[in-house]
């Protein structure tokens, strides 16, 4: 019994999932790391200019950082966030609370690569756009569900 809870403990720290239900703010800081920046949280009526200048500041200087973007869905709440690791590598990540748009399914994150990151001259006049701009996404992938 026990080497199956090592063994599955193991395999957790691989794929890097949260141990908490999908909890997205758990993968973000698995991934970040415990010193990086929180640049906070965007919903609903709230300005996002400090978060994303938080964010393009951080990235300008090499620190790991994390900026979230929530946004409320028909049946769902859904954020994307963007963050970096000290090793200057930048992830997107997507948590949706029902992706089966009912409370019948877990909440499940999707992370991207994001390659060739830059700072984003502007994201305020587009609601879904993000600090940071790739200049493509690797391939999704389910990292907890």
């Amino acid at each position: 019994m026990m080497r199956l809870l090592l063994a599955l403990c193991a395999l957790q720290a691989l794929v890097g999932c949260s141990q908490h239900e999908c909890d997205v703010d758990d993968d973000l800081r698995l991934f970040a790391g415990d010193g990086a920046i929180d640049c906070g949280k965007v919903s609903g009526t709230t300005q996002r200019e400090d978060v994303d200048k938080c964010a393009t500041d951080a990235f300008a200087d090499g620190k790991a950082f994390i900026a979230r973007y929530e946004r409320r869905g028909v049946d769902s709440l859904k954020v994307v966030a963007v963050a970096s690791n000290t090793d200057g590598k930048v992830k997107i990540f997507r948590w949706d609370s029902t992706p089966c748009g009912s409370q019948a399914c877990s909440p499940v994150t999707d992370v991207q690569s994001c390659e060739k990151p830059t700072a984003a001259t502007e994201t305020s006049d587009d609601p879904n756009a993000l600090p940071i701009e790739c200049d493509s996404l690797g391939l999704p992938e389910r990292i907890c569900s």
